[in-house]
């Protein structure tokens, strides 16, 4: 029997994390969202945040979440169905009580979609003719309204957002940071602008997003109008990894987002220590503000953060039967549909039922992208597939039809499935793949302590 079984399987390879939170925004460095959750954008709408991150080639696309606390997140709606590019870092913003949402793609293009609610429905995407990635609205003074880009790049938009109106310009050079520091290179990327007083915050990525773990950061310019001239802040960078022993590695990509009673934080992604695998988890830190106007953490670089610390629930994570929580491999997969969702723990255990009818399959794997995965696929009516994965050692198994589980493959080493051996700032993902007929019957995500 047991030879029977492993005949019908097709084998690969693949990994996962967790990651670290208080219960007191107030206070301390917080992980809201483990797991792969780059490039957060966030806004706030009255007493009400909304988020959105990067969705790469995984659609539907940009997911949106709700907070009335900063701390605990409800997901809202997928706005984009489809596409055949990847999508990179967003901008959610409201403008003139309308929600927006401005986002580059891998084909070196930048689109915005629009809704008159956040849970839609949302616009088919509207093609902008603005060049460069990662855009950043912003509106002046006087109302008018620009999109930021990559390199410092500014472009004039129409009144409604939805097209170029004049031609894009330098407007920032970015933060000479010490030579001596080990990065990718200088990356002039995510410019998000808020505006304090009298004075508009331009924040910026610069250094890289992966590659060594010292390559990112978050720093500050300010000026008194939306196009500059931007002055840099004396206490650059805002956010950054300074050795390898740090809780977070790379950390960057951030934006200024105040509460209705006046704090203010900045909220970013990290990879957790040693967990390139997890993809990058968004942090929120709180930011005090310096007697001559310019934001500082207020905890000195995460000083109360250790590589484990308090392990909490996220259950708002964990809602693995809802449709949302799931997108689809966009370039496919052995020729099937392959569904993907995060995981959040360095240890975990997922368990798949299907029902397959004849002349169809599925499978049950730890994905990263077509070269870097672990998982099996069979077609017996009645199929069930166990995968384990602790701290980045996998394990697989499958259910005989006496109901007993054989194992298949034990300690694969999945650790180097992530962006800097394989591209693409994925993340090892847990998916499950249908190829004809084939239905899911169940889904269980299990955490192993």
């Amino acid at each position: 029997m047991k030879t029977k079984l492993i005949a019908l399987l097709s084998m690969a390879l693949l990994l996962f994390c967790s990651c670290n939170r208080t219960g007191d925004k107030s206070t301390l460095k917080t992980c809201i969202f483990p797991g792969d959750y780059p490039d957060p954008s966030i806004m706030r709408d009255g007493n009400d945040y909304y988020i959105t991150h990067s969705s790469f080639t995984y659609f539907p696309a940009l997911l949106i979440w709700h907070s009335t606390d900063l701390l605990h997140w409800e997901p809202v709606v997928r706005t984009v169905i489809d596409g055949d590019y990847s999508i990179y870092a967003p901008d959610l913003c409201k403008v003139n009580g309308k929600y927006y949402i401005y986002y580059p793609t891998s084909s070196g293009e930048n689109y915005v979609v629009v809704a008159d609610k956040i849970e839609g429905p949302w616009s088919d995407p509207i093609k902008l003719d603005v060049g460069g990635i990662d855009p950043g609205h912003a509106i002046d003074a006087d109302g008018n309204r620009y999109l930021y880009t990559n390199n410092g790049f500014v472009t004039p938009l129409t009144a409604d957002g939805l097209a170029a109106s004049g031609e894009r310009r330098k407007a920032y050079d970015g933060w000479e940071f010490p030579a001596e520091w080990e990065t990718e290179g200088k990356w002039l990327e995510s410019p998000k602008i808020v505006k304090r007083g009298d004075w508009f915050y331009l924040i910026t990525a610069e250094g890289g997003t992966a590659g060594p773990v010292t390559s990112h950061m978050c720093v500050v310019a300010r000026s008194k109008s939306v196009l500059g001239p931007w002055e840099n802040s004396p206490h650059n960078p805002l956010v950054h990894t300074y050795s390898g022993d740090e809780a977070w590695w790379s950390k960057g990509h951030g934006t200024l987002i105040d509460d209705p009673d006046g704090n203010w934080y900045i909220v970013y992604h990290a990879y957790r220590n040693n967990y390139h695998t997890l993809g990058r988890s968004t942090i929120i830190e709180k930011v005090e503000w310096t007697s001559d106007g310019w934001p500082v953490l207020a905890q000195k670089n995460g000083a109360l953060w250790d590589n484990e610390g308090l392990q909490e629930d996220y259950s708002y994570l964990r809602q693995y039967d809802n449709p949302l929580m799931w997108a689809k491999w966009h370039d496919g997969f052995l020729d099937g549909t392959l569904w993907t969702t995060t995981a959040i723990d360095p240890s975990y255990e997922i368990t798949a039922e299907f029902s397959i009818p004849a002349d169809s399959s599925a499978g049950l794997y730890l994905f990263y992208n077509e070269n870097a995965y672990f998982g099996t696929t069979g077609n017996s009516s009645d199929l069930a597939i166990r995968i384990r994965n602790e701290k980045n050692s996998a394990s697989l198994w499958v259910r005989t039809s006496d109901g007993q589980w054989i194992s298949v493959s034990e300690g694969v080493d999945v650790s180097s499935y992530h962006h800097n051996n394989y591209k693409g700032f994925f993340a090892l993902r847990p998916a499950y793949l249908l190829k004809g007929e084939a239905t899911l019957k169940s889904f269980e995500y299990k955490v192993l302590e």
